[in-house]
């Protein structure tokens, strides 16, 4: 039997027979993990804590050939104040499931700190709440290689100051510098994005984020499917 015990967030736990629950987690130490939380839905379960999504905590695993037990967690946060409001959980469940995609079975302790810190922000800061799912999504294209910056083309390096457009090959270009099939960033996108004018509208935020989401669909395959987007535009 191998035991672990790592430092974790849960992003994803379904009911497992009548009061198990099967936990996905993401390691700072070892990457995407998959438990069970043996009868944490019964009513007086001590362990009930570690099996809620968002819960960050030492975890104590037990097991082998990568099918664990949780055997005990100490808490670190719960981030409890975000399921009050709706709009933060969105934005949080957005931030589990990319974390999620994007973590493979090795650790990816850059991703891991950056959602932790999203995380904390939804819960404890006034910062706008589309704000926080730009800077986590811009950071994640960072993480992965991606550092775009959308005040300059990258091929001709002029200023931009209208559309821009992105593809693959050239990253953030001007229009005279596009490709066929590039994704175009409109002018308010754009501008929201380099940081130039972030008062704008909700919509407006929420759909230069669905760009972004675009963009990291296109360079990392990744398509993210959360009610942040579904439920919001």
């Amino acid at each position: 039997m191998d035991e672990l015990k790592t430092k974790a967030i849960v992003v994803r736990a379904v009911p497992y027979h009548e009061t198990d629950m099967i936990v996905t987690l993401v390691s700072l130490e070892y990457g995407k993990l998959t438990a069970t939380a043996r009868g944490c839905l019964k009513p007086k379960a001590k362990l009930r804590y570690a099996a809620e999504p968002m819960n960050f905590g030492d975890y104590m695993l037990s097991g082998k050939s990568g099918r664990y037990v949780i055997t005990d967690c100490s808490q670190i946060e719960s981030f409890s104040t975000i399921t009050s409001d709706i709009d933060k959980f969105y934005a949080a469940s957005l931030a589990l499931e990319v974390l999620s995609k994007l973590t493979p079975d090795e650790a990816q302790p850059r991703m891991f700190l950056d959602t932790l810190k999203t995380l904390n922000d939804l819960a404890y800061s006034a910062k706008d709440v589309d704000e926080i799912v730009t800077d986590y999504l811009l950071t994640v294209l960072k993480d992965n290689g991606s550092d775009l910056d959308f005040s300059c083309c990258n091929v001709c390096k002029c200023e931009i100051t209208g559309d821009a457009f992105f593809d693959v090959a050239d990253g953030i270009v001007c229009e005279h510098c596009k490709n066929f099939g590039a994704i175009k960033i409109d002018t308010v996108s754009r501008a929201y994005l380099s940081g130039e004018n972030r008062n704008i509208s909700h919509s407006l935020k929420a759909n230069a984020n669905l760009l972004i989401a675009d963009i990291i669909y296109t360079l990392l395959g990744t398509r993210i499917g959360s009610h942040y987007f579904a439920e919001q535009l």
